[in-house]
């Protein structure tokens, strides 16, 4: 732990909006949180619907934009970038998804102070992005440019950064993010894993057969894609093999 995360909380935030993810879900990201990472932190959830959310979790609105012209989808989570996000000017904070699995200790989120900016490095199929938004780190107030220019012409957003398998206006918060962000800073390789690619949990010619297991030395499952830790706690899923490792990690 360093000698900032022992003397100033981090700040931990996700967002949830719409029905693919519940306040359950929320609730097991928290309790992940409070398992695998022994530095003082506060849990933020930016939803409107917070009915069901655990009382040590700080609950605030939605950023209230009105991006109705467009399809910003998860382009919203780079409301974290604007000034004085939640009112955090100066301290780190982390940005997580809700769908990442927590399976060992995740101090390593809070080294290297010195780095206003650190993300996982990116590995999506088109090749095109070099960071992955899934889990971020900054220090809130040191690059407002990346909300404000998104807010200021959504627009050029949308003709520039659409998502690559989107509807026609989806953004991708990761293009933009590689648009505005030139030198990228990432975590340790090895840290933050992928499922799919890294978890032995792509059964080929949909056979699924064997089961999935982090590598040595994972500390976060990503699940990027459609399938989710949900759809491979008990048996396989799509393409993906069964992983006995959720049932153990993803839990209040």
């Amino acid at each position: 732990m360093t000698a900032e995360a022992a003397t100033h909380p981090i700040h931990i935030s996700c967002f949830m909006w719409g029905d693919l993810y519940t306040a359950d879900d929320v609730n097991r990201l928290r309790a992940m949180f409070l398992r695998h990472l022994t530095a003082p932190h506060v849990f933020h959830c930016l939803t409107d619907q917070p009915d069901g959310l655990r009382d040590d979790i700080v609950v605030h609105p939605l950023p209230n934009y009105d991006f109705s012209d467009w399809d910003i989808g998860n382009a919203r989570k780079l409301a974290v970038f604007s000034d004085d996000f939640l009112g955090l000017n100066g301290a780190l904070l982390i940005q997580i998804d809700i769908d990442m699995v927590l399976i060992d200790n995740v101090d390593f989120l809070t080294e290297r102070p010195e780095e206003d900016f650190l993300i996982v490095r990116g590995r999506n199929q088109s090749g095109n992005t070099r960071g992955h938004s899934a889990l971020l780190r900054h220090r809130v107030g040191t690059m407002t440019h990346v909300w404000d220019d998104f807010v200021a012409d959504p627009a050029a957003a949308v003709a520039t950064c659409q998502h690559h398998r989107g509807a026609p206006g989806h953004v991708s918060d990761q293009r933009w993010l590689d648009r505005s962000i030139p030198e990228m800073a990432f975590f340790e390789e090895g840290r933050v894993v992928y499922f799919r690619q890294d978890c032995n949990a792509y059964a080929k010619h949909d056979n699924p057969e064997g089961v999935a297991a982090p590598p040595e030395g994972a500390c976060v499952v990503s699940f990027a894609g459609k399938t989710k830790p949900q759809h491979v706690i008990d048996g396989s899923h799509l393409n993906c093999r069964h992983a006995p490792f959720i049932a153990e990690h993803w839990r209040e």
